[in-house]
């Protein structure tokens, strides 16, 4: 390729990715909307983005696979794993954002590589490296501010919904482990399509359709739905899987955390959420910290980060042989992941 024709590449990817980083912001704030405005719940709101964005990714992958969906035997353990850790990221996060501010759920869920990194050094036994510190330190002193933890008015949070927030940071952590080790014989696009199936079967047997309320089912609902599932799954993980096409995974991840700039700036103009400055500067705090984790990734050699932990991973032959079907999940980790994505997302909302 010429470098006229690599520089437009480049620019198509970093227009994907920005496109990708709107449509989760969306989708979160399109989440809270219906939560306040109609009757629909957290969990039948997970249940049909599951099914129906892991439905359309079924799909493509038929297409591209020409028909050849099933995955390996000795990958199904592995896999409703990741489905299950997915079910949990999901749900917490949803109902995060139905009991708080947008912005804050989507701060402290943004986190979650900086922790991933600490915990992953603390189990190898190994003192972090600086950057490492440093990221922990942005992220929890981000954290801090945009709670207000230090302020009375952080007594008046939802308690609930802060610990539907901070466990979906757990739950978030483990899909992208998982999702690494899924990534070593799965490709990207079958992971996580199988991953949403497997997280919509969980869900349905905790609510069965017959259980779901008719009043959230009602067709007026139905074009929301169809929105939180295609417009806020399907379409912004196809976009970062193209943009892969383009560009390196750690430069989609670090363009990827627009999403928490597009979910705050919608919930301002939207839902009429106002941040204070305090809020503000913990939001870029944590950005800094996040991003500061795929810059230092994209210096090494062997590779960068990969986008937004929406996407499990994959080795580097099986990224090779097939680059067009690459990564949703994953916040944070190596070029050697390219969620969880972290980005499987955002929800991610």
């Amino acid at each position: 390729m010429d470098a006229q024709g690599e520089r437009r590449g480049r620019l198509w990817g970093y227009l994907l990715v920005v496109l990708a980083s709107m449509l989760f912001g969306f989708n979160g704030n399109l989440a809270r909307k219906l939560f306040d405005e109609s009757p629909l719940t957290p969990l039948t709101l997970v249940e049909c983005r599951m099914l129906i964005g892991g439905g359309c990714l079924l799909a493509l992958l038929g297409i591209v696979q020409r028909g050849k969906v099933l995955p390996s035997r000795q990958s199904w353990g592995w896999l409703l794993a990741l489905g299950l850790a997915m079910a949990a990221v999901t749900y917490s996060y949803f109902m995060a954002i139905s009991r708080l501010p947008v912005a804050i759920a989507l701060v402290i869920q943004f986190s979650t590589p900086a922790w991933l990194v600490l915990g992953e050094a603390l189990w190898r036994r190994r003192w972090p490296s600086l950057p490492v510190l440093s990221s922990l330190l942005l992220a929890g002193s981000g954290i801090v501010l945009v709670t207000a933890a230090w302020q009375p008015q952080f007594l008046r949070l939802d308690g609930l919904g802060l610990l539907a927030a901070f466990f979906s940071v757990l739950s978030f952590a483990a899909y992208l482990l998982l999702g690494r080790r899924v990534g070593r014989e799965l490709l990207p696009l079958s992971a996580t399509a199988w991953g949403a199936i497997i997280a919509a079967l969980f869900w349905l047997l905790v609510q069965p359709p017959w259980r779901i309320p008719l009043a959230s089912l009602q067709p007026s609902l139905w074009p929301a739905l169809l929105a939180v599932g295609i417009l806020g799954m399907a379409v912004p993980f196809l976009c970062e899987l193209a943009a892969l096409r383009y560009l390196e995974a750690g430069r989609v991840g670090i363009v990827a955390m627009l999403e928490l700039v597009a979910g705050s700036a919608i919930a301002y103009g939207w839902l009429g959420e106002v941040l204070t400055l305090d809020q503000l500067l913990g939001g870029v705090l944590v950005m800094l910290g996040v991003g500061l984790l795929h810059y230092e990734e994209l210096r090494r050699p062997s590779g960068g980060a990969s986008p937004q932990g929406r996407l499990p991973p994959v080795e580097r032959g099986e990224e090779h042989s097939d680059r067009s079907e690459r990564q949703e999940l994953l916040r944070g980790q190596s070029r050697e992941s390219a969620t969880g994505r972290s980005g499987q997302a955002r929800e991610e909302k």
